[in-house]
């Protein structure tokens, strides 16, 4: 890619990302009050300010840490105790997820105008819009898994080129068993002079940390891997996707598939992989150790109410019994829920999710729906399954890390016994978005310049007519005003009331 190609790409992520935000930004503090989760890491910032036991405790803290950061923008307690100070770092990640839509998009279709076609779509979904404009991890979460699936797919193409494959078949296995074996001892002594009070759980999380931890620098320090600048981005945006809500950890789902095909490929052909896995999956693990403990460190200093506890300083084992207390209680969590839903109805944009209502006149109403625009999701139900098609028989291993981000991101919910919503599936709407725009692609390539009019008519027509929706729909989205016959007339399906 040319400089002048960088500086226009950069330039377009950045008008995108501006236009959004400025979307975003309009009236994002009405209400001025916590609605749905927001009672809980709205909450959480309060108390990280006052030094508070933190109630939050049963995701990770990455979003709380995001939120009260917020709060502190806007002038801490009090003065950022409200819906500005709580919500403005949402609206940014918001803005900041469409210019990582641009940027993903760009890679899949390899064109500015499509890129921008796809963050457009994405910009005009609904549950993008809502998620974005109130404090809930949601944002965060969605911006983390763009940057995640981003940079394991720039990885995988620097790892793909011939030279870069060449220069990772330096080493044997045994001399590689040798660095673990030391860097395991290594871990294990330290946790042996450093961590002899924790508990045994504790201990063996730390010395799998700390091995990880010697073991990565000592590989990057003698043999710089391929595409060593990539896989770190890789690790340490998986790393915080995972410290923000536990579902991101399906993600590296995504890169054990890359990674499997990857070698695969090579042992038939039999040659090395390219992706050195040792160190692969210590840098993983590594990545979140250390991303972790740096964002338990506020949850604990100089806390002034412990319940029925006297205050005392915090160890790896709180932090290991607090992960396990959480996993328990998604793993027993049975409560029921007016909008709650289930994995399948997700893509087919069956159940809303009803943030905030406002009878404010006889005749009047303000809601808030955290409604996926339906003419961007029902098309998807088309463009996914199209461009997986493409994936496998043009072996497009740029169309494939989407789907399969899609997949993974979406059908491990099958299996879950805990109550679940729609914004579950917020990860994969830019994934739609993009395939949609690989699919627009396609239709102006295949009418060709015989049928030129035909297929801008056909892809630009359609884009008009999502964005359009978007603006049908803005009022139950941004909470305006309007008569309940406008309220209903905008429930298009039984399901969404």
């Amino acid at each position: 890619m040319t400089l002048i190609k960088r500086y226009r790409d950069a330039a377009t992520a950045l008008v995108l990302g501006l236009a959004s935000f400025a979307l975003l930004a309009f009236r994002y503090w009405l209400p001025n009050e916590k609605i749905f989760d927001e009672v809980y890491f709205a909450r959480a910032a309060e108390e990280y300010l006052q030094r508070r036991y933190i109630y939050e405790n049963t995701h990770p803290p990455i979003s709380k840490l995001l939120i009260t950061l917020s709060t502190i923008m806007f002038g801490g307690l009090p003065r950022g105790d409200n819906a500005y100070g709580w919500r403005f770092l949402d609206v940014v990640a918001g803005a900041v997820a469409v210019m990582l839509a641009y940027a993903l998009a760009r890679r899949v279709t390899r064109s500015t105008i499509f890129a921008a076609y796809a963050a457009v779509l994405f910009g005009c979904d609904g549950m993008h819009f809502v998620q974005s404009r109130i404090a809930t991890p949601e944002s965060f979460v969605v911006c983390f898994s763009l940057a995640t699936v981003y940079a394991l797919l720039r990885y995988w193409d620097a790892i793909s080129s011939a030279a870069l494959r060449v220069a990772t078949a330096e080493d044997s296995p045994l001399r590689r068993g040798l660095e673990a074996i030391a860097a395991i001892a290594i871990g294990s002594a330290f946790v042996a002079i450093r961590f002899a009070h924790e508990t045994l759980p504790a201990r063996i999380v730390v010395a799998i940390i700390g091995a990880a931890v010697v073991f990565t620098l000592y590989r990057f320090w003698r043999a710089r891997p391929a595409g060593a600048g990539w896989l770190v981005a890789f690790a340490t945006c998986a790393a915080l996707l995972v410290t923000t809500k536990w579902y991101g950890i399906m993600t590296y789902g995504v890169a054990a598939v890359v990674a499997s095909y990857v070698a695969i490929r090579a042992w038939r052909r039999g040659e090395r992989s390219p992706i050195p896995l040792d160190t692969f999956v210590a840098l993983i693990v590594a990545a979140i150790g250390i991303v972790y403990a740096l964002a338990y460190i506020p949850h604990f200093i100089g806390l002034r109410d412990l319940p029925n506890l006297a205050p005392r300083p915090y160890t790896v084992s709180d932090v290991v019994q607090m992960q396990v207390n959480a996993f328990l209680y998604h793993w027993d969590l049975r409560a029921t829920h007016p909008y709650s839903s289930v994995w399948w109805q997700w893509p087919l944009d069956l159940r809303p999710i009803l943030y905030y209502t406002n009878y404010s006149a006889a005749n009047a109403v303000a809601v808030i729906y955290t409604l996926p625009n339906p003419l961007l999701l029902w098309p998807g139900l088309i463009t996914v399954p199209f461009v997986g098609w493409l994936a496998w028989q043009e072996r497009n291993r740029a169309y494939a890390v989407v789907i399969v981000a899609y997949l993974l991101q979406w059908l491990p919910w099958m299996f879950s016994p805990r109550i679940a919503f729609a914004y579950h599936f917020y990860v994969d709407i830019p994934l739609i978005a993009v395939c949609t725009a690989v699919a627009a692609q396609r239709v102006m390539s295949y009418l060709g310049e015989d049928r030129r009019a035909l297929a801008l008519t056909l892809v630009w027509g359609y884009c008009a007519i999502e964005v359009l929706a978007f603006a049908y729909f803005y009022p139950i989205l941004a909470g305006l005003e309007i008569s309940r016959a406008a309220w209903m007339a905008r429930m298009w399906l039984p399901s969404w009331v």
